[in-house]
Order: structure tokens, then sequence, then C-alpha cells
């Protein structure tokens, strides 16, 4: 009978064990709008989200339960209908126990390792970022009054690369602590493009072989690839599109033909690009006679706005584009992914710089070619 009653309780204690690799959603939503709505447990498949789960709000809460034999990545989801301006959907970690999602002023998940984890992770990201937008709000109003001084912008901006610098490091070192588990690997593939090239490749070099086959990170290792073609000190990489007449032109018609070439990548509707398309029209004008081209690459994609906007900015050099936006194949194989973005060669086409705005390429062209 004690043998029997041993065995009993063993197998009770294997049982609960196994019961234990649930996991428990206990959702509040404060909104009464949503009151009868359905809530969504959603997998992102590609780009869309499919709902795999679904439950009711009854008095302001909800919940889900299910397996939890291995640690997958979800999303909770509310009617995006009800209020579109709000936040409705949060990212979770199914893994056991018991996990708790508030949708309140702020939308928070916890009661579990990871959850947790993520959660602070987050409140801290979104600190920074309201720290940088107080920043910002405080440089566009000194700009607007006439208030802003040398001593004012240099201490906002100081201030915003180091706030800046933080969240990327921050950001880089959650996911290195958990490029092991799918929210490591989300985290990676969604916000890749923030890292240096360096840092990529460190968090790549702690993952395996299957994440890296996958299609999207694939992309990525493609893109640190070309980044590598391209590289200062690299030479430059050719490619043929269409000038405003519809010919065919090749980067290579201009570049390693004896002149310093500036390649321009900019757009008609982008602002920045005509904030400093000035700066570049004045330094053609300027050196143009001295061995000095610069050659635009547009990602527009209305050919009536690129020509007007060649004409409105006094754009007299050389122009092509595939009028594709950011489909344009050349964004990969230079690997940038903001304009404007300049190159600027050297006389025998190699890349010397990159990204040189305002008195910096002005410095760097008096250096190459006097003033």
């Amino acid at each position: 009978m004690k043998k029997f009653s041993l065995l009993l309780i063993t197998v009770l204690v294997l049982f609960s064990c196994q019961n234990n690799k649930n996991y428990k959603i206990t959702g509040t939503v404060t909104d009464p709008a949503y009151e009868g709505k359905n809530v969504y447990v959603q997998e992102m498949t590609g780009r869309e989200m499919v709902p795999v789960d679904t439950a009711v709000i009854t008095k302001g809460t909800f919940t889900f339960e299910g397996p939890a034999d291995s640690t997958v990545l979800r999303f909770i989801a509310l009617d995006e209908t009800v209020n579109p301006k709000k936040p409705a959907r949060v990212l979770a970690i199914l893994e056991p126990g018991k996990i708790t999602v508030k949708f309140d002023s702020t939308v928070t998940v916890s009661g579990s390792p990871l959850n947790d984890a993520y959660n602070t992770f987050r409140k801290d990201q979104e600190n920074t970022a309201n720290e940088i937008r107080t920043l910002s709000q405080q440089y566009q109003e000194a700009s607007t009054a006439g208030t802003m001084t040398d001593s004012l912008d240099a201490v906002l901006t100081e201030q915003y690369e180091k706030l800046s610098g933080d969240r990327t490091n921050k950001t880089a070192d959650f996911i290195k602590a958990n490029i092991t588990n799918p929210l490591g690997k989300f985290l990676f593939m969604t916000s890749a493009e923030m890292f240096e090239p360096e840092t990529q490749r460190e968090i790549l070099a702690l993952t395996d072989e299957a994440y890296k086959s996958q299609e999207s990170i694939q992309r990525i290792v493609k893109r640190l690839e070309n980044a590598e073609k391209v590289a200062i000190g690299q030479k430059f990489v050719d490619f043929t599109m269409k000038d405003p007449k519809g010919n065919d032109v090749s980067l290579s018609d201009y570049a390693g033909k004896g002149k310093i070439v500036l390649v321009d990548f900019w757009a008609a509707w982008c602002g920045p690009c005509r904030e400093e398309m000035p700066n570049v029209v004045a330094a053609y004008n300027n050196y143009k006679n001295k061995g000095f081209e610069v050659v635009g690459v547009s990602l527009d994609k209305d050919k009536e706005k690129w020509l007007g906007g060649i004409k409105d900015l006094n754009m007299t050099w050389p122009q092509m584009s595939e009028l594709k936006f950011w489909d344009t194949p050349v964004v990969e194989l230079y690997a940038f992914r903001g304009i404007p973005h300049t190159v600027l060669l050297d006389k025998d086409g190699t890349i010397i710089a990159k990204d040189l705005r305002g008195a910096e390429l002005h410095n760097k062209l008096n250096e190459l070619l006097g003033k």
C-alpha cells in the first residue's frame, strides 16, 4: 500500500510539472469603449499579423491560456477600429507562468522572466525617447524664436548625441543578452539598422545558422557585405540609371576620370535634402572649375517633381534616377537608409569620405583642391 501511495504521489508530481508548462494571460482594459470587443493573440508571419487565438473583453478583463512547451513571441492586440490613435498592440512572450497584460494610459506586460525584463527595457527606452523629444522641442523653439546661439546649439547637440548613443548601446546590450531566445532575435531583426556594422556583426556572431538563414536576416547580412564594398578606402561601385532626358547614364561616366566627385543621394520630397542643397550648390560653384563634379542620384518616384526639384534648387550638375523611391537598387548597393547621403570620391574613384555637410564639405574640398 505504501509503495502504491508513493507511486501515485510520484505520478501526480510528474503530472503537475507537466501542467506547469502552460501560460495564462490575464488582461485588463481600462477604456470602457472596448467592452464586448474581441482581443487577439497574433503571430507575425512575414509582414502580416495573423490571429491565432481570440477572447472577448468582459467587465474590462480577458484571459488566454495554452501550452508553453517552448518560448514563443506573440502580440496581444485590441480591436484597432475602436480608437485608432490609442496603442492597441503589445509584444508578449508566451512562456510558462502567469502573465499580466494592462492596456491603460501605457501598455505593460509582466509576470514572467522575459516579459518582466522586456517591460523594464521598454520603460527605460520610452523615458530616453521622451528626453530626446524634449531636447528636440527646445532646439526647435530656440531656432524659431531666434534665440539659438552657437553655445546653446553645441550643448543641445551634445546632449542629443549622448542620449541617442545611450539608447543604441542599451538596445545592443539587451539584444546580446537575449539573442538566444525569440525576443532578442526579433528585436535584432527589427532594429538592426540603428547599429553600426561592427555591432551588427558582433550580434550575428552570437546567433545560430538557422537564424542567419532566414530571409529577413539574410537581407541584413547582404547589406553588411555591400557596406564593406562601399566603405571608405574602397573603389566606387558602378550603377546605371536614366538622366532627365531618358538616356542611360552611369556613375563610371564621371567617377575615376581625374575629378573629385561627390555622389549626392537625394529626392525632391526630402526636406533635409532641400535644406542642405544650397550648401552643395555653393561648393559646386566654387570648385567646379578646379576639378570638382557632383552627380545627383534621386530617389524620387514622380518625374515631374524630380525635374521640378532640380530646377528649383539650382542643381546644374549631372542627375540620374530610376524613379523607384526606396525600391531603387542603389539603396542596397550603397547600404544607406537615409537621405541626404553623400559619398566623396577621389580622382581615381576611391571613396574618401561620406556624409560631409555644411562647412565640413567646403573644408574637405579646400584641402583637396585649394581655395
